[in-house]
């Protein structure tokens, strides 16, 4: 083999250079690509989701500070098993609404906008009435197995709302410590300025609202 010039070497290391940055630039796209944007919030529910120490149902009465009988906004400040995806990740529209529950119920569904951290809230639209059947026996005959309903509707919704609901007792719910819910009696209304909550529950809320 002869010698190569010295230009000869500057062009094959141009060709290197050039091949190594659309490598980089691949994987970059692909790392992007995988990074997508959540479709549901809320909790994460499966057929294992136990709505514990909730199988009858709990009215907002059960803590401290709010009325007997009263009905209670309940905002959602944690994401049962769904770490922080507990408000909305994208403006966009909400067409399923799905929930766990032993017991038979109804409520309003809301959005709302939350300082948890100020236990303060307000909420900012009214969403459909979700009426929910119960399921007996509770878990099904093996104890494990819970009903997952889904409920079609059309709701807008704005990056950051949290969910609430307006109801004076529910079985949507996994109480098994945590506080994962600012309540208000009597019930905010919408539009109303941010209150503070003096009471909350020690549950989360089995409700999650999904993009498709």
């Amino acid at each position: 083999m002869g010698k190569r010039s010295a230009s000869y070497y500057l062009k094959v290391l141009s060709v290197l250079v050039t091949s190594l940055a659309l490598v980089g630039l691949t994987a970059s796209s692909g790392s992007a690509a995988t990074a997508t944007t959540p479709t549901f919030f809320g909790a994460k529910l499966t057929s294992h989701t136990q709505p514990s120490n909730a199988e009858n149902g709990q009215s907002c009465s059960e803590n401290a500070g709010i009325p007997h009988g009263a009905t209670c906004t309940w905002v959602a400040i944690s994401a049962f098993e769904n770490g922080s995806h507990f408000s909305a990740p994208k403006t966009g529209t909400i067409k399923h609404v799905k929930l766990v529950s032993c017991k038979a119920g109804k409520f309003r569904l809301q959005l709302a906008k939350a300082l948890p951290r100020q236990r303060k809230a307000q909420i900012l639209t009214n969403g459909p009435e979700i009426s929910y059947k119960g399921q007996s026996p509770c878990g099904g005959a093996s104890g494990d197995h819970f009903v997952v309903q889904t409920f079609k509707v059309n709701l807008k919704v704005t990056k950051g709302n949290y969910i609430a609901i307006q109801a004076r007792s529910t079985g949507t719910l996994s109480c098994s410590g945590g506080d994962g819910f600012l309540l208000y009696a009597p019930p905010l209304p919408v539009g109303g300025k941010l209150k503070k909550s003096h009471s909350g529950a020690s549950c989360d809320l089995l409700v999650q609202l999904s993009y498709k």
